[in-house]
């Protein structure tokens, strides 16, 4: 089930980001609590695999934030692509589910409902390009994102076009 994160999450969310091959590329010389933190974000989500009913848990499995980055150079540079304002845009970002059978099940819902969020809120998603080492880009594909590039032309931003 998907729930807001909470404080005491944090040490199972660095320890999950410890699990991962490619964090070290994506959080770089950031410490993992501090990269969960630096943004002000709308929503800052986590997967607990436990029941409703005895939440929290110690089996949080994955997490996103949604949140606005209107001034981030690569936002402003999709919206122009995109005839959008940098404000339509809505960021899905620091997407992460910890390695094993399930994950890609879990990612996947995870970036579901975030897109439903986004899209209730009468904006556009986007997926923050730092952050694609951790989602497969055939889960990307399904869910109608569409690569686009960047204005530094070093990586690529994927946008919800459908």
């Amino acid at each position: 089930m998907i729930r807001n994160r909470r404080d005491e999450d944090f040490d199972r969310l660095c320890d999950i980001l410890g699990e991962l091959d490619d964090h070290a590329g994506v959080i770089a010389e950031r410490r993992p609590r501090g990269w969960l933190q630096e943004v002000d974000a709308d929503r800052s989500w986590v997967f607990d695999q436990a029941p409703v009913r005895v939440t929290p848990t110690g089996n949080v499995v994955g997490h996103v934030q949604i949140y606005q980055s209107s001034d981030a150079s690569w936002v402003c540079h999709v919206a122009t692509q995109l005839s959008r304002r940098a404000d339509d845009l809505l960021v899905i970002g620091r997407l992460f589910v910890r390695p094993g059978k399930h994950d890609y099940g879990i990612a996947r819902y995870l970036l579901t409902e975030s897109v439903k969020y986004v899209e209730k809120q009468g904006c556009l998603p986007v997926l923050d390009p730092l952050d694609l080492l951790f989602l497969p880009a055939s889960l990307c594909a399904k869910l109608g994102f569409k690569e686009l590039p960047t204005e530094d032309g070093l990586r690529s931003a994927i946008a919800r076009t459908q």
